[in-house]
């Protein structure tokens, strides 16, 4: 799998993108312009960076953006990334710290088990 690499703001960006795409940069800038604290400017500059990466496709005219990547392949690879970095690549080392970190439900836990039982 091909490693994609985003930073939070440009993961920012890619989630405006994925759920609004065609979208252009203007609306974008919109969007995040009440959601943070970035200026227009700011936020031009983050798309011109993930475009250049190879993640949205720009067209003219009105600068519009469209994902080259899915929201499922940064997925993938964000959570590989983790399991490597913090569990030593072990899945079973990260759904002990989740299961025993986190308060969940009598239903969470049957989603879990349903998930698990999917997949033998």
């Amino acid at each position: 799998m091909k490693h994609y690499e985003l930073q939070p703001s440009e993961l920012k960006i890619m989630n405006v993108i994925w759920d609004h795409h065609p979208i252009s940069a203007s609306e974008i800038a919109s969007i995040l312009m009440k959601e943070t604290a970035w200026s227009k400017n700011t936020i031009y500059t983050l798309i011109t960076r993930v475009v250049k990466k190879g993640f949205v496709k720009r067209t003219d005219p009105n600068f519009v953006c469209e994902p080259i990547i899915t929201r499922k392949q940064i997925q993938q690879q964000e959570t590989k990334s983790l399991v490597d970095r913090l569990y030593a690549g072990s899945l079973n080392m990260l759904f002990a710290r989740i299961i025993e970190d986190e308060n969940l439900s009598d239903a969470e836990l049957e989603e879990l088990r349903n998930l698990l039982d999917q997949k033998r």
